[in-house]
């Protein structure tokens, strides 16, 4: 029986009911192993139950037909969630790692009825005034939120029809099987982990999700993908960059590697190619609107190591139409297409042959061979390891600040296609400006991922500034403070980075901010090389004097 024969024939409820949703449709043996986490095999059997567990509180709050608050994380309590709530007929709004302004500003946005707290069926009523229309909630999938001008969260509505035609043909593009063993390690709520959570259902795979520790430290996670001898892994190009520096031997076991979030460079495809040598490594394009992948670049065994930019995003999938207006924005036809925004914005407008399109915004060229390379963006939206932002979302979020009378968010990418966010803000002729403040309603209003990495704090005309140079020793310090977000104390000098509270993506911002601080472009692998505060100041130290810095 082929994936799209599956697709065709739902599993039926004992009510007789049709269990929507794309995981609800393709059984699977109850007793295969469907998920491995932190040494424990948990079989399909088992989601099953645990996603009936949820799918009955949902039902018992007669929210069939409403939209559901679920927070997205590593676990498999996060796919029995996604699961039940789909079986129960209703709409699972996907909530991000967000200070908890953002996460009301998102149940908010969709109308959401209820919200899951800590415990698996700890499900908690919720009234936001609002909510999608009865008339619409059949053909919803799910709803992904993103960035908006306005500070607040953007809704994106997921059509059933879109979701479900774009993961065949990734699946159909891209075939796994029950021996691949897949890696649950793109950011949860983002596009990329719905195709890490479907693909068991899928294509039989087994999906590995590491624990926190082991995904926030990429020296954990490269030995870990080796230690479970996985076949398929999805990340961002920081990421792949991140685990393949710090990481002293390649993955061999990876046969196919997913580029995804953001663009692929040369650099981000050399590292990637040699850390795994024997996989294929696909170039995927699309977006939250799209949703999920569009056009995809496949790159054979061995070949990405000699690779130049811009590298190619390929052409478009089999359920996708695609083209390029006269000014080189890329459109996607409607049918592949989110059904909108939860504000009630249309996504798609009508194209000049009568078919409608959704406009990217991003600006691509038409190789020779057919296939299309992205060139940069036709606005102010960026890219931040896999996160998307427009950057007035940031600036409307300082402006909330006491004392703050303009501000300027800027995008900033080295050679490698690592990207970080610097704010710089204006403060008033009388006035001053908590950075403490500002960072704390910045981490509560934004992503964390695109919470600026470094923040410069500039005197409005007529204002009197106290700048000194700052030592070697002050802008580590207080680099470390501002990303870490701690009110006092430093951290140990001999102790490791991740001993000390960070993160890849926190070692990330720590870099940039220092980068901006001292003048000089450092690369972020340098933080896995040299690990401790000492370490690294001492390689600073060395190399800035010959201008040298990774």
């Amino acid at each position: 029986m082929s994936l799209g024969d599956e697709l065709i024939s739902p599993v039926r409820d004992p009510a007789g009911a049709a269990a929507p949703g794309l995981l609800g449709r393709v059984p699977r043996d109850p007793g295969r192993v469907a998920l491995v986490h932190e040494g424990r095999d948990i079989t399909f059997g088992d989601v099953a139950a645990l996603s009936e567990d949820v799918g009955d509180v949902v039902r018992g709050h007669r929210l069939e037909r409403r939209v559901v608050g679920v927070p997205a994380e590593r676990s498999p309590e996060f796919v029995a969630r996604i699961v039940g709530v789909w079986s129960a007929g209703a709409v699972p709004a996907i909530l991000g790692d967000w200070g908890p302004e953002r996460v009301r500003g998102a149940l908010t946005a969709t109308g959401a009825a209820a919200a899951f707290g800590p415990a698996l069926t700890d499900l908690e009523p919720l009234d936001t005034g609002r909510q999608l229309r009865e008339e619409d909630v059949g053909e919803v999938s799910h709803v992904l939120f993103t960035s908006g001008t306005t500070g607040r969260p953007k809704g994106i509505v997921v059509g059933r029809a879109a979701f479900e035609a774009a993961s065949v043909a990734f699946f159909k593009e891209l075939p796994m099987d029950e021996s691949d063993r897949i890696a649950f390690l793109s950011r949860p709520g983002h596009d990329p982990s719905l195709r890490e959570l479907i693909a068991p259902w899928l294509t039989g795979a087994t999906l590995f999700i590491p624990g926190s520790r082991t995904a926030a430290d990429p020296r954990l996670t490269a030995a870990w993908l080796s230690q479970h001898s996985i076949t398929v892994l999805q990340g961002s190009p920081v990421l792949l960059q991140l685990m393949a520096g710090s990481s002293g031997l390649p993955v061999e076991s990876l046969r196919l590697v997913c580029s995804v979030g953001a663009r692929l460079t040369a650099a981000a495809l050399r590292s990637t190619a040699r850390f795994a040598p024997r996989a294929t490594i696909a170039n995927c394009y699309g977006a939250s609107e799209t949703p999920q992948v569009v056009c995809m670049h496949r790159v054979p065994p061995g070949e990405g190591i000699a690779s130049e930019d811009p590298v190619p995003i390929g052409r478009a999938l089999g359920h996708a139409a695609v083209k390029i207006d006269s000014a080189g924005r890329l459109h996607v036809e409607a049918a592949a297409c989110a059904l909108g925004y939860t504000d009630g914005t249309p996504l798609p407008a009508p194209g000049h042959d009568g078919r409608r399109w959704y406009d990217t915004g991003d600006i691509v060229r038409r190789l020779p061979d057919g296939s299309m390379c992205f060139l940069r963006r036709a606005d102010r939206q960026v890219q931040v390891n896999g996160t998307r932002v427009e950057l007035e979302e940031i600036e409307g979020a300082a402006a909330r600040v006491a004392g703050v009378v303009d501000a300027v968010a800027t995008f900033v990418e080295d050679g490698n296609g690592v990207g970080s966010v610097r704010l710089a803000v204006v403060r008033g002729p009388t006035s001053a400006v908590d950075l403490d403040e500002l960072r704390a309603v910045l981490g509560d209003c934004l992503d964390p991922a695109v919470v600026p990495s470094s923040i410069e704090v500039r005197d409005s005309p007529g204002g009197q500034g106290t700048d000194r140079a700052a030592t070697l020793w002050e802008v580590l310090h207080e680099s470390a403070r501002s990303v870490l977000g701690r009110d006092g104390g430093r951290i140990d000098p001999d102790g490791g980075f991740f001993e000390a509270g960070f993160t890849s993506m926190s070692l990330m911002r720590f870099v940039a901010e220092v980068s901006v601080r001292l003048g000089t472009e450092i690369s972020p692998v340098l933080v896995f090389q040299y690990p401790t505060l000492n370490a690294f100041a001492d390689h600073l130290r060395e190399n800035l004097k010959e201008g040298r810095h990774g």
